[in-house]
């Protein structure tokens, strides 16, 4: 029981997150870098406030020997909707390789975390993300050329190497949850294409236990940290058939002309099995969808061993740009 004078802990992910009985959170500290820190600093980056209201931004990267108008990816990060952020140094290295190696301009995106700001306001921010470029390509015509008088400012390198006719948006984890819910958003929208969305393992759940969850649970990711997380991000009072968390539940997919999606799923992920269930929900659908299970690896497998994810991305982008 708490006492009366001091908080007490309500809820806890050991090394993560903490969040206290009078609403204050104490999250913990970044994971380590395991890649060396310096082996991309020579891909710039810049970080750019798209929404001063509410202080949302996001960490651009282009290689400095970019010549030419280049795809433009929107790129989520994971942490389970609570934890990290686009500055962190895992997901900073990241994006510098994925810029070196993909050769597109990657738009990293910092979102509000929970519980501070609960689902949807991640999504929100997905949108507002997606919008920015929007009206970036407005500004400038469609696909480039002389920037257009009007509120937008176009940054230099989006007017240079910005080719906004082929756009994609990729998350990892909670941030492959934000990218699947803003290619569905997208979807009902017709005045913002998307060429694709990549998805890697993304965060998803529901109230029914999938054998995954149990037999490929770790003493670092499990059902019991899943399940808080999902506590701390969903609307007070939702449990985790809410379609927030489970794709399956009252989904609109089906109804939608989706973007093509390339899903990357570890064979060893607690969450693989809701993961393939929906993809096989996609394909009934006649979605065109691609799927590549990495059979060794677990969750979060794109960050630390990035190299076959890479080569697929790669794959996907080079087939879908006009």
């Amino acid at each position: 029981m708490c006492d009366k004078e001091e908080p007490c802990v309500v809820e806890d992910v050991a090394d993560f997150i903490k969040l206290y009985s009078d609403g204050s959170v104490v999250r913990g500290a970044e994971p380590p870098l395991l890649s060396p820190a310096d082996e991309y600093n020579f891909v710039p980056f810049k970080d750019i406030v798209f929404d001063p209201k509410l202080g949302l931004w996001a960490r651009v990267y282009l290689l400095p020997e970019t010549k030419t108008r280049v795809p433009v990816l929107l790129f989520f990060h994971g942490g389970g909707f609570c934890v990290l952020t686009a500055a962190s140094p895992i997901y900073h290295y990241m994006c510098q390789k994925w810029a070196a190696t993909l050769g597109v301009i990657i738009v990293s995106v910092n979102y509000r975390l929970s519980p501070e700001h609960r689902l949807p306001a991640a999504y929100h921010d997905a949108i507002a993300a997606l919008h920015w470029i929007d009206s970036m390509k407005t500004e400038l015509g469609g696909g480039g050329g002389e920037a257009k008088t009007g509120a937008v400012e176009v940054d230099p390198w989006f007017h240079s190497h910005a080719d906004f006719r082929n756009v994609f948006v990729a998350g990892e984890s909670a941030g492959g949850n934000i990218a699947h819910h803003l290619g569905i958003i997208s979807a009902a929208k017709v005045e913002i294409k998307l060429k694709g969305v990549i998805l890697m393992y993304p965060f998803f759940g529901g109230e029914e236990r999938n054998p995954s969850e149990i037999s490929h649970a770790l003493p670092y990711f499990n059902v019991d940290m899943t399940d808080t997380m999902w506590r701390l991000a969903l609307p007070l009072g939702s449990n985790k058939d809410h379609p927030f968390c489970n794709p399956l539940v009252e989904t609109s997919a089906g109804s939608l002309v989706l973007p093509p999606m390339l899903f990357l799923i570890g064979g060893r992920d607690i969450l693989k099995d809701k993961q393939l269930q929906y993809c096989e929900f996609l394909k009934g659908c006649g979605k065109q969808i691609q799927v590549r299970v990495f059979e060794e690896e677990g969750h979060g497998f794109a960050v630390m061993k990035m190299e076959e994810a890479l080569r697929c991305i790669s794959d996907f982008i080079k087939m879908e740009i006009q």
